[in-house]
């Protein structure tokens, strides 16, 4: 099966019932005849029919078993793949026989050599390597480290979102078992009694697999900063067990600076103890680290009203990254940062405070950071301010007649999972409307079937509590989370998307084009002042707002605004806007007073695509009114 036949039967199971082929169609962007013969490709690779078809009801699921891999198929089926395959070819081999491509990936020789000339093109745009060919052989020429480069890059693409998936991390690392990494690791942490958070510890195992890469590949680190008593602390001597074990394994040199850096690491906030001065030079000044955190964090306060500035975990946090970030500067060193698309796609306002962040950084020091470094800061940005946010917790009842002892556990168990999101208010062993009533609960769980007249949704969950009441539960958590705004937005979506503001179809030579008309509506309005768009794209200029789903979300930063509006266009035809190309772009122009708004907007965003069906209906070109009803979920 190809990536788009194993999309198909994703998108079946999560619709969970039936869907007409037209619809599916839309969401993959082909035609119904081409989603007929995927289906019968599907149900012959499958044993037994996995997907049954009706001519009225469309398609569905029979089993929700359906073995469905994420893994990419064996044979590339686009050209995207194809070329990143031959990449990779020869990144592994000296040289490569043009001649034994073509059966390796199923095209002829003629499509063979067009791939070559889009990768020729390619090398020459983005990096300094290039392709030299002679006698059917060809081979990639260049710098090691930039090919250490390229190769990050086509594996950090392989994996697309799933980075918390050891299964998909692992097969980022040909060189090694992750897993076994892994555990070599907590084996040594444990040793020296190290504790680490688990949220840490995936960032931890991302750095080591990155550094053992470097190592293998005869490029370690080669200094660090020096630092005082460092090698006194257990974190240290973990650190140093660690890489000796792996020297010994893979029958290479433990590093002295990767030693340091993972001790460090392992620290976590508390490495800035170590070392030796609370300032760094830059451009020939010493700059304070402390300072430079707090005139970052005002900045965030001052646009988003977000205050952090008090935060001495945050502060110390940062004050760490901003020593290494700027010591990576200096010695023109990059690194990848496999979070940035997760974070871009489904915490955009978070990767926005980071973006203010490293646009205070350029204002101070004269440096402006790329992608990766903008969502390193937005991570530590983004862990502060879901601490800081708190939203309400929702009150629950538990209803659980049976044996009290269960039941104790069970519901010690049921706090402990959710405790950021609901509190149990109360523990009935047996429903009473008017007490029920006057506790108020957003939520009732419960061990029996029961049926009321209250409007609260119920759970009712297994006396043993199971893995799918866990999911009730954070199911429905999800759906009070959605409905809780509900009604703002829906008030407000008609007051800032006008119709016209709303243009069905535009025509631009490119992404500054767009934005520059999609303006005059909302200047003309009196929304926004004329020089808006000029603060649009100083913001484009520090981090593109496409993304590779083929939208854009163009805003500025620190412009006032007579009137909170958002701009709609679809693009007359497809244009490249940064990394990505983008036919749908939503323009948003929110007012300081509504910066509550602005979270609304991207957590129904976030739902948005989330559900392909539905952003499928959205950048459909039928209108203002079906494209607002598409927003409302309008029937």
């Amino acid at each position: 099966m190809n990536a788009r036949q194993e999309k198909i039967i994703e998108l079946l199971r999560e619709s969970g019932g039936w869907m007409k082929g037209k619809d599916i169609a839309l969401v993959m962007g082909v035609s119904t005849r081409t989603i007929r013969n995927d289906v019968e490709t599907i149900n012959a690779s499958l044993t037994g029919a996995a997907i049954e078809s009706s001519f009225q009801l469309g398609y569905h699921l029979k089993t929700q078993e359906a073995p469905v891999s994420r893994a990419k198929s064996v044979i590339p089926q686009t050209p995207e793949e194809r070329r990143s395959f031959i990449l990779k070819q020869l990144l592994r081999h000296r040289d490569i026989n043009i001649n034994d491509l073509p059966e390796k990936v199923c095209v002829s020789l003629f499509t063979i050599e067009s791939d070559l000339r889009v990768i020729r093109q390619w090398l020459a745009d983005s990096s300094d390597l290039h392709l030299e060919s002679g006698r059917n052989r060809i081979r990639l020429v260049g710098d090691e480290a930039a090919k250490r480069r390229l190769y990050k890059f086509l594996l950090s693409q392989e994996v697309e979102e799933n980075f918390l998936n050891m299964d998909t991390l692992n097969e980022l690392y040909p060189d090694f078992d992750l897993t076994e990494i892994r555990d070599l690791l907590a084996e040594c942490e444990k040793r020296h009694g190290i504790e680490i958070r688990e949220t840490a510890q995936s960032m931890v195992l991302m750095h080591v697999g990155i550094a053992l890469t470097r190592v293998l590949n005869f490029n370690p680190m080669e200094r660090v900063e020096a630092l005082k008593d460092l090698q006194e602390t257990p974190q240290y001597l973990a650190a140093r067990e660690f890489w000796d074990k792996i020297a010994r394994r893979f029958q290479v040199t433990a590093p002295e600076p990767e030693i340091s850096q993972l001790a460090l690491l392992f620290m976590g906030k508390g490495s800035g103890n170590y070392y030796k001065a609370d300032t760094i030079p830059v451009n020939g000044k010493d700059i304070s680290l402390e300072d430079l955190t707090t005139a970052m964090l005002e900045e965030v306060r001052k646009l988003y009203g977000v205050d952090l500035t008090t935060d001495s975990k945050l502060q110390e946090g940062l004050s760490l990254h901003l020593r290494g970030l700027l010591l990576r500067l200096r010695d023109r060193t990059q690194v990848d940062n496999v979070y940035l698309e997760e974070l871009r796609w489904r915490f955009p306002l978070i990767y926005d405070m980071g973006v203010t962040a490293s646009r205070k950084l350029h204002e101070i020091l004269g440096i402006q950071l790329d992608p990766n470094e903008i969502g390193f800061l937005a991570l530590h940005l983004g862990a502060a301010y879901t601490i800081h946010r708190k939203p309400s917790k929702y009150r629950a009842v538990v209803v659980f007649p049976s044996d009290q002892a269960l039941a104790t556990v069970v519901i010690e168990k049921i706090r402990r999972q959710f405790q950021d999101r609901m509190d149990v208010v109360a523990v009935l062993d047996a429903y009473e409307k008017k007490r029920v009533e006057d506790l108020n609960p957003d939520l009732i769980l419960t061990t029996l079937p029961l049926d009321h007249g209250l409007n609260v949704p119920t759970v009712q969950l297994s006396v043993f509590y199971s893995q799918e009441n866990e999911s009730q539960i954070f199911q429905q958590l999800n759906r009070l989370d959605k409905n809780r705004q509900k009604d703002i937005f829906q008030h407000r979506i008609r007051e800032l998307i006008k119709p016209e503001y709303f243009l069905e179809t535009l025509d631009a030579s490119d992404s500054e084009d767009v934005i520059r008309k999609m303006c005059q509506p909302l200047v003309k309005a009196g929304c926004i002042p004329p020089e808006y768009a000029d603060a649009v794209l100083e913001r484009e200029g520090y981090a593109p707002t496409s993304f590779a789903a083929g939208f854009a979300l163009p805003h500025a930063l620190n412009v006032t605004i007579r009137e909170s509006a958002i701009s709609v266009a679809h693009l007359d035809h497809p244009l490249q806007w940064g990394d990505h190309s983008v036919d749908f772009v939503l323009l948003l122009a929110i007012r300081e007073e509504d910066r509550e708004l602005l979270g609304i907007f991207f957590d129904w965003w976030i739902q948005i695509i989330s559900d392909p069906l539905r952003f499928g209906l959205l950048k459909e070109k039928n209108g203002y009114a079906a494209f607002v009803q598409a927003i409302l979920e309008e029937k």
